[in-house]
């Protein structure tokens, strides 16, 4: 009976020992953003290595689906992490795609004669795709290093020149307390991917 007594303590010890510790790390990440943001809950149809946490997006409007921030958690913290940057550039990539059929559809803003001079630039649109899908860094400058409330990160700053339009990707990878957070951050103007970037900047955790 003692025998019994002290192996149930033991399993309860080992249970609200390991409880203790998941409560402990568990976190809210938050991001702060302007009214004109909103926020929801990024679910992933599957993917071995990402959990999705948070997508930010411009309200509904026309274009707030090519201005979005997506964070999301590692599963493995195993790994060198600028080689991870530049892997998951090679995925996110094919957003170039969707960028490049808005502009040569047929609802196209630029199917307008106001835009005949853009529209001659449409072998220049074919070298970017070509060069982004071969190289997808081509258009980027170096992995540098970045500061927030929650310590270091490496950023990927990428641009993309699609005829009289540039497509904007930024990578980001942070290591917080042995769990690796990564953002990706993306828009169709210069002033919309500062935006984006600011509300990237002010990622942190709360308890």
């Amino acid at each position: 009976m003692k025998l019994y007594k002290s192996i149930s303590y033991i399993i309860y010890f080992i249970f609200f020992f390991n409880f203790s510790i998941c409560f402990a790390n568990d976190y809210l990440e938050k991001f702060i953003f302007p009214n004109d943001f909103e926020e929801k809950a990024l679910v992933l149809d599957y993917n071995d290595s990402l959990t999705g946490i948070i997508t930010i997006k411009p309200k509904e409007n026309f274009f707030s689906n090519y201005t979005w921030l997506n964070l999301y958690k590692l599963k493995n913290s195993d790994f060198n992490s600028e080689d991870w940057i530049y892997d998951r550039l090679q995925k996110e990539i094919h957003y170039i795609v969707d960028v490049e059929r808005l502009i040569r559809g047929p609802d196209s803003p630029i199917r307008d004669t106001l835009f005949d001079s853009i529209r001659s630039s449409i072998p220049a649109i074919d070298d970017t795709i070509k060069n982004a899908v071969l190289y997808p860094d081509w258009f980027c400058d170096k992995i540098n290093k970045g500061f927030n409330s929650e310590g270091q990160f490496s950023q990927l700053y990428c641009m993309y020149p699609i005829g009289g339009f540039k497509f904007y990707l930024v990578l980001r990878l942070q290591k917080i307390n042995n769990v690796y957070y990564y953002i990706s951050a993306s828009a169709l103007n210069n002033i919309r991917i500062r935006k984006v970037l600011e509300i990237a900047d002010s990622f942190s955790l709360d308890k």
